[in-house]
């Protein structure tokens, strides 16, 4: 994978004004900014763990009850 800039509030006005037609204003790009920055890091972190051949830890099952039984 290729390295990645960090993401600036510019470029979130940019993506904002031409793939979502929202313009931004500055204010709030460079809170966005920060905020997807830091998710970007985090998912960075999470793509370098060992992981990728680990089947997913829960598996969701419902179960049935009885009338009567909990709530």
């Amino acid at each position: 994978m290729s390295a990645r800039g960090p993401l600036t509030p510019n470029g979130v006005q940019a993506v904002a004004a031409e793939l979502a037609g929202q313009p931004v204003d500055a204010e709030k790009a460079a809170v966005h900014a920060e905020v997807f920055e830091n998710i970007m890091q985090m998912i960075e972190t999470l793509r370098e763990l060992p992981i990728k051949g680990v089947e997913p830890a829960v598996i969701y099952r419902p179960v049935e009850r009885k009338e009567g039984e909990g709530s």
